[in-house]
């Protein structure tokens, strides 16, 4: 079963050090989750060089993993809001604005927003996914989504629901 089933009655709760929780009351799968860095597409104002986000990953308020782009983790939650995520900018003059998140499975309802420079769409994104895998998509940029800058792609991550080598699923926490 996907997460995107399971969390009926997500919510989504930031701190201004641009940390989000995504909270449910639901449960996931009792097996590990696998999560990629897919794509990051982010600038610091219009024509300027893209940004290297990094993302630094929580299980239960412990410190898991920093993410690069096209990095994993392999995770063994036992619900999905016991993760939170920090992005981080690295080598530029922009912050974070307080994420916009959203998790999306193949089957769901996509937004009518276009790729990001060189990204397909979201909905493309989707079509190329296993049904038993999702999306997980972070707006950094703007809150207003009727802004041309807000594209839910400054950081998408790919959730995979049915990781296959059942030998890595462990993780060190670290201080």
């Amino acid at each position: 079963m996907s997460i995107s089933h399971l969390l009926k009655a997500v919510s989504i709760s930031c701190v201004a050090m641009v940390s989000c929780s995504l909270s449910s009351i639901a449960q996931t799968a009792s097996n590990p989750i696998e999560i990629t860095y897919f794509d990051s597409q982010i600038q610091c104002g219009e024509g300027s060089s893209l940004i290297n986000v990094k993302v630094d990953v929580y299980s239960n308020q412990q410190f898991v993993q920093t993410l690069s782009l096209k990095d994993t983790v392999y995770l063994p939650i036992n619900s999905f809001e016991e993760l939170t995520f920090e992005y981080n900018f690295v080598d530029s003059e922009c912050s974070p604005t307080t994420p916009t998140e959203m998790i999306l499975a193949p089957e769901d309802t996509v937004p009518n927003l276009p790729g990001a420079y060189d990204q397909d769409s979201i909905q493309e994104m989707l079509n190329g996914l296993n049904e038993y895998e999702e999306l997980f998509l972070a707006e950094l940029g703007t809150t207003n989504p009727d802004s041309s800058a807000y594209d839910l792609q400054d950081v998408v991550l790919v959730i995979n629901n049915n990781p296959t080598d059942p030998d890595i699923y462990t993780y060190t926490i670290l201080d």
